[in-house]
């Protein structure tokens, strides 16, 4: 291995700790984007005041409190109604003819956040005639993030981008 191929100790260190993650509560974050990823951990270290990010590890393995404050780190909060308009009116021209098809569907919106792009898919399939005839689950593993969503208030200062992405898709 030349030396260009070798990784540096800082990207060994974030690989080791979210391997640990992984073997002790399970979380998997190994293939979380590199850049985001970094830059949470280094920020955590920092604002823990320790010395090293196999300190971190370290205190993330032993310190349940810890780790929950750690996940809330690596949590991404990006979303907004019909965020992708592109992609909203892909399933709307592509997608939702093929789903009409269907007796019954069942969608999954994993890392749904504050639920924006889960609402704008029922808004879809509402117009459509599909909703009744469709489950939504929405997932997220940030529990305060998802009592937000279940709760489904926006900032009314919201609401102009929000239709604008909804004109668009």
């Amino acid at each position: 291995m030349n030396k260009e191929e070798q990784l540096s100790p800082e990207k060994i260190e974030i690989q080791l700790l979210f391997e640990a993650v992984f073997q002790r509560y399970g979380y998997d974050f190994r293939e979380y984007g590199k850049a985001h990823a970094k830059r949470r951990v280094l920020h955590r270290l920092a604002l823990s005041g320790l010395q090293s990010i196999s300190e971190l590890q370290n205190k993330i393995l032993y310190d349940e409190k810890f780790f929950q404050i750690f996940l809330q780190d690596l949590s991404i909060n990006t979303t907004e109604m019909f965020r992708d308009p592109a992609f909203f009116l892909a399933i709307r021209k592509q997608i939702i003819p093929i789903l009409k098809t269907f007796p019954f569907l069942k969608i999954w919106h994993a890392g749904c956040s504050t639920g924006e792009e889960v609402y704008s898919m029922a808004i879809l399939l509402e117009e459509k005639g599909l909703y009744k005839r469709t489950q939504i689950y929405a997932t997220d593993f940030n529990q305060n993030i998802l009592v937000r969503a279940k709760e489904a208030i926006y900032p009314a200062e919201n609401m102009k981008d929000f239709t604008r992405n909804y004109i668009k898709a």
